[in-house]
């Protein structure tokens, strides 16, 4: 037929890439929908597993319009679904990259992906036992006997939720730096020769994604941050020792 490309044109090749990362991303749409259909019953139990560390300061929440305590109860089944949903996000974009792969790199990718999820989970569970009660402790604590608080729920549940995504997002930085020295795009030598270029970017990083803007809250974030670099250079000095012996 006149007009139509080649099978083997890189107008087809193109096309056919689209067309698997719809499917892919529709995969993945259908399983954070399902998800958030599942949890939606558990929602008051979300919610009270996320109020728990503010028990202390906070006998009872309160809501200021008619549609916040939905709101609030919704963005609680969101933010759990997306959390279960992490994993098949890293599984769908491993098996998008798949045909790329040689298949002696196809393991190791696999291994990143996996040490990925780990420790997503693992930020997560470190910010709602040491980051989030923490950061409530300092500033619930601080208004202590100046005025009793009264906070909305959705304005709790945007703060508590917003420190466990970041510690989850943080929590990544080992496995994003070893990953690009796995790639041969960095060097162990390079991370530690600009350490304090690095601690200078990670605080104003943890200033940017910080909720609140008091020093307290900045050093929460920065320092695990400033941590998480230095096991990420200590990574890239094993990953890079054990290269040089498989040569």
């Amino acid at each position: 037929m006149t007009g139509m490309p080649p099978p083997d044109s890189p107008r087809l090749y193109f096309i056919g890439h689209l067309k698997e990362l719809r499917q892919r991303i529709v995969v993945i749409l259908i399983f954070f929908t399902a998800m958030c259909a599942v949890l939606f019953a558990q929602g008051y139990q979300l919610m009270a597993w996320l109020e728990a560390p503010a028990g202390r300061y906070v006998q009872g929440f309160i809501f200021i319009g008619p549609t916040e305590a939905f709101a609030a109860y919704f963005k609680v089944v969101l933010l759990a679904a997306g959390f279960v949903s992490f994993p098949v996000f890293l599984y769908q974009l491993w098996a998008f990259l798949l045909p790329a792969l040689s298949r002696s790199s196809r393991h190791a990718v696999l291994g990143w992906i996996l040490g990925s999820i780990v420790f997503f989970y693992g930020g997560i569970i470190f910010s709602y036992l040491i980051l989030l009660p923490a950061a409530i402790n300092f500033l619930l604590g601080f208004g202590e006997g100046i005025a009793r608080p009264a906070i909305t729920i959705s304005r709790y549940i945007s703060f508590a939720g917003t420190i466990l995504l970041m510690g989850g997002v943080i929590f990544q930085i080992p496995v994003v730096l070893g990953l690009l020295t796995e790639a041969g795009v960095l060097k162990a030598a390079w991370l530690s020769a600009g350490r304090k270029y690095a601690i200078l970017i990670l605080v104003i990083m943890a200033a940017l994604i910080s909720p609140t803007s008091d020093i307290f809250n900045l050093l929460l974030f920065a320092v695990p941050m400033i941590v998480l670099y230095e096991a990420g250079v200590l990574l890239s000095w094993i990953i890079e020792r054990r290269k040089s012996h498989d040569r």
